[in-house]
């Protein structure tokens, strides 16, 4: 799992590219992305059991033993 500063910078990222496009559909897209990597980032933060959005998260692969 990566360190909440990795999900802070790709919400910052989201919301520039958000905010330099000038298509309103993808404009909000971007938005609700940035939200949801900020999201992330404080649940890691404060050490939430559940994470709000796992299918963001990045997927590592198990054996079948895990």
């Amino acid at each position: 799992m990566y360190d909440p500063s990795y999900y802070r910078e790709q919400a910052e990222r989201a919301k520039r590219l958000g905010d330099a496009t000038t298509d309103r559909d993808i404009a909000e897209l971007l938005t609700r992305v940035a939200r949801d990597y900020a999201e992330i980032a404080e649940d890691l933060e404060v050490r939430a059991i559940e994470i709000r959005h796992p299918e963001l998260m990045p997927q590592t692969q198990h054996g079948p033993n895990d």
